[in-house]
């Protein structure tokens, strides 16, 4: 089976299980023109060391949110920044930073490679030690734990310690190494007392490591990392703890977007409706960060669960509905697909009158069902029905949630 039938295929299957797919959208491309120029201009911002405010993306269920996610995804990978696509789930919810660390870490692509990100392009600092020289520099300016300082001290010194590395590397990516190794190791290098290693708890590292992990892939040559969080309303089946974890999740993330230098864009999206049922209306969980006319807490913390309820209740960019003209042209792009696929000719039926207002989803779906019977029958006209599937609302108890045993 030669490559381009393979692609086909892989394409279509896609498209039929309503999944997004890099060989689907190399070949539909998106219609949405507004959000595409829009992420373009966050990419160009946050590649020049800019500050920048994070994308919220809305759109109603089969409407192809996730297509454009993934075309979002190979458009900034071509921009050469490293990407996580990351769905919100009982496995990753957004309460806990050190789960959301490592699902980044776990997902996230180098442009052009293969594998773990960080390890691959880890393998250019050693050709050029000026780039780790301004990465250390980095670290002593900005404001993160000490440990990270150390880690990258020792990243430097002990070149010919293959394992020490990679343990390091795993240590941003949140697998901690323990002190223990770190002061042997520093010990070793004359460094005993030069960092203070009491931290924290883990959790509250996970957002210096993310931040270690974006200045490690801009001076391998990246201009950052783009961070999509799909599926947002997920959250409405969490609990209230929950939920307000995920929110100053939310927050924290915009807050790091808004520094300059920072090198980290995050997309959020989300189904509509969401804001209405859950921040604004029914539970009202805004009125959980009612402002106190102030920026940041008593502890000196920004108030990152507000910063996260305004930046969802703020006028998300809403996927526009494709034009009759364009959701033709897509249906004969998809044709052409399917039919170098299978090898075969199929025809064009014509759009039911119940179809006007189905999902564009809903609509490719019928069209290759409609394909295939023609594949085995091509005078066999389908008749294709479907009905909705209702998804529950029942909340998730905190039990069933993902707790990272580094929690504690």
């Amino acid at each position: 089976m030669i490559r381009e039938t393979v692609t086909a295929r892989s394409a279509i299957e896609a498209l039929r299980a309503g999944v997004p797919s890099r060989h689907a959208v190399s070949q539909l491309g998106t219609t949405q023109h507004t959000i595409k120029d829009d992420f373009q201009a966050a990419l160009e911002s946050v590649g020049a060391g800019r500050a920048t405010e994070p994308l919220v993306i809305s759109a109603d269920f089969g409407n192809g949110k996730s297509h454009l996610l993934e075309y979002s995804q190979d458009m900034a990978e071509r921009d050469q920044f490293v990407t996580s696509y990351n769905v919100v789930s009982p496995e990753m919810p957004l309460g806990s930073g050190h789960v959301v660390l490592k699902a980044v870490a776990e997902a996230a692509r180098a442009p052009g490679r293969t594998g773990k990100a960080i390890r691959e392009v880890a393998t250019d600092l050693d050709a050029n030690p000026a780039a780790l020289a301004g990465l250390r520099h980095w670290a002593e300016k900005a404001d993160i734990h000490d440990r990270f300082r150390a880690l990258l001290h020792l990243y430097e010194e002990f070149r010919a310690d293959e394992e020490l590395r990679a343990q390091i590397l795993e240590d941003f990516e949140g697998k901690p190494l323990g002190k223990t190794i770190i002061r042997q190791k520093l010990k070793e290098i004359g460094q005993a007392a030069a960092y203070d290693l009491a931290s924290p708890r883990n959790p509250l590292l996970a957002h210096d490591r993310i931040r270690v992990l974006a200045q490690f892939f801009r001076v391998c040559g990246c201009k950052g990392i783009v961070v999509f969080f799909d599926e947002l309303e997920r959250m409405a089946r969490f609990s209230k703890r929950q939920r307000i974890g995920g929110y100053e999740e939310i927050g924290w993330w915009r807050d790091i977007a808004k520094t300059d230098g920072a090198g980290i864009l995050p997309v959020f999206a989300m189904t509509t409706g969401f804001v209405e049922e859950n921040v604004t209306g029914n539970r009202q969980d805004e009125l959980q960060f009612a402002s106190s006319g102030f920026d940041v807490s008593d502890d000196g913390q920004p108030h990152y669960g507000r910063l996260g309820i305004e930046l969802l209740k703020a006028d998300p960019a809403k996927l526009e509905r494709p034009t009759p003209e364009q959701e033709e042209e897509v249906r004969y792009r998809i044709k052409a697909i399917y039919e170098q696929a299978y090898g075969v000719t199929v025809r064009l039926l014509s759009t039911p009158a119940t179809d006007a207002n189905r999902s564009i989803r809903w609509k490719i779906r019928r069209w290759i069902t409609e394909w295939d019977f023609m594949r085995y029958d091509p005078s066999y006209i389908p008749q294709v029905e479907g009905e909705d599937i209702a998804f529950s609302n029942l909340e998730i108890s905190d039990a069933e949630l993902e707790r990272d045993n580094n929690d504690s």
